[in-house]
């Protein structure tokens, strides 16, 4: 797919549907890649967190930042649903990845991602299929989460990327479909009684099951990490190209279970700092180098060609699925999965 010249057509950011992920995530992801210099468009121009064309100024600005329903979030995370979207996101709080007339530092209006990555991971899946919900991909996913065995968000509330990771194992038959990946399902499952605690309902029967297939992921497919604890409940990222077999000492002092090591592209919304991964993007042209942009990660997989690891950037050390490591980690990885809408 070429890129699609928003700065030609900027209010079409706010109604554009797309066939599949792949260009959905990279239509979403364009403005603020132009700003990287990730990628091109014939005729614009960088300056200062803006980009011309013909003559027009707008100002490009995506920064990370986890949801919250009180204020002052409520106005920054999200924003008014843009109209075709509102069937499909049933909510007038709409993950903030939007194009607005308002004036910045760029006279001709703003391209905004004020988000985290499940935010723009709703935000990517929301534009896939049209506004019907029997034909779009968000309405789609939540139909197939199997609510007996997980809690998940209701329709138009932004999940955690954990409610993701886990509700790819236990995906109802339809258009979105389980490829591969490693769960604990004892973290799940004190995570879930947890929850129905919390919520006093009784439990729900966690029925997910680790599955090989990494090396046939594909351009579009979603990989998601759920965390039961650390310093986030998980990631979202859409995949720009099939994963990519890299040598095993790519990576130090890996246990003796990883047997694969896989390099993946990825567009997604990160954190600053130790957030951000191989060759990204955000380190160039964003001053708070964090928010929507280009990067590569390292998956670490077993025999099976099951994803049991990861290393997120070059700040980072390799992390486990829970249970499969014997190297002490902050974070409890319960689930790294993979599935496609199709």
């Amino acid at each position: 797919m070429l890129p699609i010249n928003y700065f030609a057509g900027p209010e079409a950011y706010n109604s554009d549907f797309f066939n599949n992920t792949a260009d959905a995530s990279f239509a979403v992801s364009t403005p603020f890649l132009v700003l990287q210099g990730n990628i091109t468009i014939p005729g614009t121009t960088i300056n200062a967190g803006t980009v011309s064309f013909n003559n027009a100024v707008f100002n490009v600005f995506t920064h990370y930042i986890n949801p919250s329903y009180t204020q002052p979030d409520i106005n920054t995370y999200f924003t008014a649903t843009p109209a075709n979207f509102q069937q499909a996101w049933p909510n007038k709080l709409f993950p903030n990845a939007v194009f607005s007339q308002s004036v910045g530092s760029g006279g001709n209006g703003t391209f905004n991602g004020t988000l985290d990555c499940v935010g723009f991971g709703c935000r990517v899946i929301i534009a896939v299929g049209g506004d019907d919900p029997q034909n779009n991909a968000y309405s789609l996913l939540h139909a197939q989460v199997d609510t007996a065995a997980i809690h998940f968000a209701a329709p138009g509330i932004v999940p955690s990327a954990l409610e993701i990771a886990i509700a790819f194992p236990v995906l109802l038959p339809g258009r979105w479909t389980y490829i591969a990946g490693s769960i604990s399902v004892t973290a799940i499952q004190n995570y879930e009684n947890q929850e129905s605690q919390k919520l006093n309902q009784p439990n729900k029967t966690y029925t997910g099951q680790s599955k090989s297939g990494l090396s046939e992921a594909q351009t579009g497919d979603i990989v998601s990490f759920g965390y039961t604890a650390g310093h986030s409940n998980g990631h979202f990222m859409v995949l720009t190209a099939p994963p990519q077999a890299v040598l095993l000492d790519t990576v130090s002092d890996l246990e003796d279970i990883v047997k694969k090591v896989y390099r993946i592209s990825v567009y997604d919304s990160t954190d600053f700092g130790g957030s951000l991964h191989f060759n990204d993007s955000r380190r160039n042209g964003n001053p708070d180098s964090c928010g929507i942009g280009y990067g590569e990660l390292l998956l670490l997989a077993d025999e099976n060609d099951q994803p049991i690891g990861f290393v997120f950037g070059p700040d980072e050390a390799a992390h486990y699925v829970t249970g499969l490591s014997q190297q002490t980690d902050e974070l409890v990885v319960a689930a790294i999965t993979i599935a496609r809408f199709q």
